[in-house]
């Protein structure tokens, strides 16, 4: 099997809309049925560039997964995928960001209350880490309108753990500064996969200035056991 390679160009992302939502975000009321990862996909790897970068870029904060259909490291608070048996996925997130504000008031000072989350996405670890994005207020402000925070954080049953991230929302500008590497080499430690390996082969376009990257698939070390090439 001779190795393939395939440049893609990426269309710039369309720029997410943050709008002051009184219930649930976008994030939590879409249904999306997302699909397995594929090594043998073009599709999938086109996905899997851009999501690396988005994440990346934004630390993983600002990512479209309107644009996305398979899973991923992280994973959108979609409905219906619930967070909890009891709770509604909203409520789990004001819980979290609710603990983090906490936390950050008692360590700052300020005097940040909840308004409303934008956007959250989560990934399982030693508990659950969050990314979030919410619309908060200081009531210890001259001006207390709200603004866009965000924060990472890993919360362990009732209660947060640590706070990897609180922060005021970067801006646009911000996060196209960002300077990123190419993603490293995809299944090189799998034998029974091909080898994915990247480069960029033009500058970076769209709101967050994500380069054009072009792939090379190498066959996979070990003929596979069973004889589909996707993952079941």
């Amino acid at each position: 099997m001779a190795a393939s390679g395939l440049t893609e160009y990426f269309s710039p992302p369309k720029k997410p809309k943050l709008d002051k939502a009184s219930g649930e975000s976008s994030s939590g009321s879409t249904y999306r049925k997302l699909r397995k990862y594929d090594p043998y996909d073009d599709e999938y790897i086109r996905q899997y560039i851009l999501y690396y970068y988005q994440f990346h870029k934004s630390e993983g904060f600002v990512i479209d997964w309107d644009n996305f259909d398979y899973w991923f490291s992280n994973i959108p608070v979609i409905e219906p995928y619930p967070l909890s048996q009891y709770r509604t996925n909203a409520e789990v997130i004001r819980d979290v960001v609710c603990g983090a504000i906490s936390q950050h008031n008692a360590d700052t000072g300020t005097r940040l209350v909840f308004v409303d989350h934008v956007s959250a996405s989560y990934r399982w670890c030693a508990g659950m880490l969050y990314w979030i994005t919410f619309w908060a207020r200081d009531l210890a402000s001259s001006s207390p309108e709200p603004k866009l925070y965000q924060t990472n954080v890993l919360w362990c049953g009732p209660k947060v753990c640590e706070i990897q991230i609180f922060r005021p929302k970067p801006t646009d500008e911000e996060i196209a500064a960002v300077q990123v590497d190419p993603p490293p080499p995809l299944y090189d430690d799998v034998p029974e996969l091909p080898t994915i390996l990247f480069t960029v082969t033009g500058p970076g376009s769209g709101y967050m200035s994500i380069p054009e990257v072009s792939f090379t698939r190498i066959p996979a070390e070990v003929e596979p056991a069973s004889s589909s090439k996707s993952t079941p």
